[in-house]
């Protein structure tokens, strides 16, 4: 597929209106209309490739985007915590999608997406597109290192743990 032929390319072209909520020289972020949860978003990049194996390079800037989402996401919605999938879907183009995690709303992709208007949508984009986020991503080079294993004090669960837990032996 050639850029400019799939929805995200579209996307990135301004050819579909979406809303975005970061932009930058190498990819656009994105609420999904089709969401799993309050502000699932779709980080893309603006070259058109299907699996990170194409271009390693722009998928590694894709993955520091994701992060500085799920940042945002944090910051301007306040959910529990945040999941990351890439997982191959009907759009052929290298895609994260961001989902913001809430104590009432799992986002799997069994789920059906959610019911959200378009006033609601564009109150999330408002609320977390201007959420400033200092992240510059790594520039060294990754080392593998072994290390002894140490043996660590058990930690004490906290709220979230419970829940996570509770949440697990739910769905089993």
């Amino acid at each position: 597929m050639t850029n400019g032929e799939c929805i995200f390319c579209k996307i990135v072209k301004r050819d579909i209106p979406s809303l975005i909520i970061y932009e930058d020289e190498d990819s656009v972020a994105f609420l999904d209309i089709n969401a799993r949860s309050k502000g699932m978003t779709i980080v893309v990049p603006k070259q058109h490739f299907t699996t990170f194996e194409e271009n390693r390079e722009l998928a590694s800037k894709i993955f520091d985007k994701a992060l500085i989402v799920a940042e945002k996401l944090k910051k301007g919605l306040n959910p529990i915590t945040v999941f990351f999938s890439v997982i191959p879907a009907q759009i052929p183009h290298f895609h994260i999608r961001v989902y913001p995690v809430y104590r009432d709303q799992i986002p799997l992709m069994e789920n059906k997406p959610i019911e959200t208007s378009e006033e609601e949508l564009n109150d999330v984009a408002r609320r977390v597109r201007t959420i400033p986020v200092e992240w510059k991503g790594r520039k060294e080079e990754v080392e593998e290192k072994v290390t002894e294993e140490k043996k660590e004090k058990p930690r004490v669960k906290d709220e979230e743990d419970v829940f996570w837990a509770k949440r697990g032996m739910d769905i089993a």
